[in-house]
């Protein structure tokens, strides 16, 4: 017999009150910083929590994970209490089915982010709380208020300066990758001029996060225009920076003209004709599974 629940309870008996320490959406808009300073301590805060090199993918997921729930359910920062009264388990298996919402919407993006996702498919008990701390830590530095806000997400490159950090100086430095600090990159997207008539597609050959184009569509926003009618092509040879790209282009809102190849631009094969045919082929998945759901 199903027990009664009680006023002011989760529908699982998770006593409302235990998220009290969570300031309300409200109170969480109120009292942001700066994009750039916003990005910084929450970037800080993933750093303290995580402070190893290893399991890049688990802190770098949890907070594309985050950013972009509002991009799944625009209610989500509304929601925050009642995501942080969740379970460790429960709340895993929450931002399980939000990548798989994003799937059905912009497959290939989410396949090519899978780093940053593929681990929730098994989480043991011990990383299951210690990510449940990292998102309530999250929330509480208003994460979800930047994802939910199209000019605060564009103004700085957030998960590409995470994965600098959580790396370090010295393997950045085995994979030459170095992260252009955002000034030079919006000063440059500006001598550009991104938003040039007649200019609809924009390449970047070695893409990394994607800094350039997010300074690119924040130009175009400025301008009026919509980032999502361009194409973005674009090439990076490590597999995390391609998945972080990935996610990066779902939170600045790129749209489905976006290709991504994972390849080494100093070979005579860009990879971006086998990018192509993933992509045609997750779109194929994703029709498939959208007109025939019980097959599923």
């Amino acid at each position: 017999m199903p027990s009664q629940q009680q006023p002011g309870e989760h529908p699982e008996g998770i006593p409302f009150d235990e998220v009290s320490w969570l300031p309300s959406a409200h109170a969480r808009k109120a009292f942001l910083p700066e994009a750039d300073e916003h990005a910084r301590r929450i970037i800080d805060t993933v750093v303290a929590v995580w402070p190893s090199a290893s399991g890049l993918e688990i802190p770098l997921g949890t907070v594309a994970t985050v950013a972009l729930l509002p991009h799944a359910d625009p209610g989500a920062p509304e929601a925050a209490r009642l995501i942080a009264s969740l379970r460790p388990a429960q709340l895993v298996t929450t931002m399980r089915h939000m990548w798989t919402h994003l799937w059905f919407r912009h497959p290939f993006l989410v396949e090519r982010a899978g780093l940053l996702h593929l681990w929730l498919d098994s989480v043991s008990d011990q990383t299951a709380a210690e990510v449940t701390e990292l998102v309530h830590l999250l929330f509480r530095d208003g994460l979800l208020e930047l994802g939910a806000d199209p000019d605060r997400r564009l103004a700085t490159d957030l998960l590409g300066r995470l994965m600098q950090r959580l790396r370090g100086r010295e393997s950045k430095s085995a994979r030459g990758a170095f992260h252009t600090p955002d000034v030079i990159v919006d000063f440059g997207a500006d001598m550009l001029n991104a938003g040039a008539p007649g200019d609809q597609q924009i390449g970047e050959p070695a893409a990394g996060s994607g800094n350039m184009w997010r300074a690119q569509a924040a130009h175009l926003r400025w301008q009026g225009k919509d980032p999502a009618a361009r194409e973005w092509v674009g090439v990076e040879i490590d597999p995390l920076s391609a998945a972080v790209l990935a996610a990066n282009s779902l939170l600045w809102g790129l749209g489905d003209g976006v290709l991504i190849a994972c390849a080494d631009t100093l070979t005579r094969d860009s990879g971006l004709a086998q990018a192509r045919e993933e992509r045609d082929r997750a779109i194929a998945r994703r029709n498939t599974l959208a007109e025939h759901p019980t097959n599923n």
